[in-house]
């Protein structure tokens, strides 16, 4: 069985060490999975039929998509490419004003959300300090907390969620694969009010209420993934708010904390999935 592993190259040269666990997993399997950069494909409409190519190859057994690219991902699932996670993930998951307006319609624990343009967010007055974020931020990046009109300066992007400020410095990542919790990782900090990890933020392991669980497994019944993290703050009272779904998720917390081998889930969990459509 031969499959695509894509990356974008900056992405695949800070992840080096998991794309070769990755693949080493994928090997001991019985699967020849192929380091695949974004630049280097190409996909569109040739002769009236939708394409993917990559170096004169098409048609991989499967795709673990590890760019952000929602795109191609549908392209993939329309050629009948079965891609991890699915494009109906990577389009919600990628932007941070979709995955609210989706959970919060099924009542999932949130913070106030709005969703505004940046020609809207500079022209209204908040009260400060709010946090604003680009719908497609990720890893903490594109996340910022406005104390003043002079702190919208650095906004670039064209859409963006505000938020009121919830516990600073403190988050939790659940992470999950298919309908199953495979770990939780607290994640602080004392010097920014994100707790990232590649931040500079600590991380311990997490274990989660009976209700905590149950919160956890009504969003992954909502919105089905295949390996994800999905991250909370936490309000006033230590009750977790859902924050965003990481559709890239790295695993760097979770492999540090356990001796989980994740590469291997990811993989054994890729081929019963393929079994069980054939």
């Amino acid at each position: 069985m031969k499959a695509w592993l894509i990356y974008r190259k900056e992405d695949a040269n800070k992840n080096h060490g998991f794309i070769d666990w990755l693949i080493t997993e994928a090997q001991l399997l019985g699967i020849e999975l192929d380091l695949v950069m974004h630049h280097e494909l190409v996909y569109g409409v040739r002769n009236g039929q939708l394409f993917v190519e990559w170096q004169g190859k098409t048609n991989p057994a499967f795709v673990i998509m590890r760019a952000i690219d929602p795109l191609l991902s549908e392209q993939l699932d329309l050629l009948g490419i079965r891609v991890f996670n699915q494009s109906r993930v990577a389009t919600v998951a990628n932007d941070k004003a979709r995955t609210h307006q989706l959970l919060a319609k099924y009542s999932i624990p949130m913070i106030d959300t709005q969703f505004v343009s940046k020609e809207e967010l500079l022209a209204s007055s908040f009260a400060s300090p709010v946090v604003v974020k680009a719908v497609s931020g990720r890893g903490g990046n594109q996340v910022y907390l406005i104390e003043s009109v002079a702190d919208l300066l650095p906004l670039v992007h064209e859409r963006y969620i505000v938020q009121k400020k919830a516990t600073p410095g403190k988050d939790l990542r659940v992470f999950v694969m298919g309908d199953q919790i495979i770990g939780s990782v607290l994640r602080e900090s004392t010097t920014d009010f994100r707790a990232n990890y590649t931040l500079g933020g600590k991380a311990s392991l997490y274990q989660l209420s009976a209700e905590q669980h149950e919160l956890v497994q009504k969003i992954i019944t909502i919105f089905p993934v295949d390996f994800a993290g999905i991250d909370f703050v936490f309000d006033e009272k230590d009750n977790l708010l859902f924050n965003e779904i990481e559709d890239i998720v790295g695993s760097r917390t979770l492999t540090s904390l356990t001796d989980i081998n994740i590469a291997k889930l990811y993989i054994e969990y890729i081929l019963h999935n393929m079994k069980s459509v054939q």
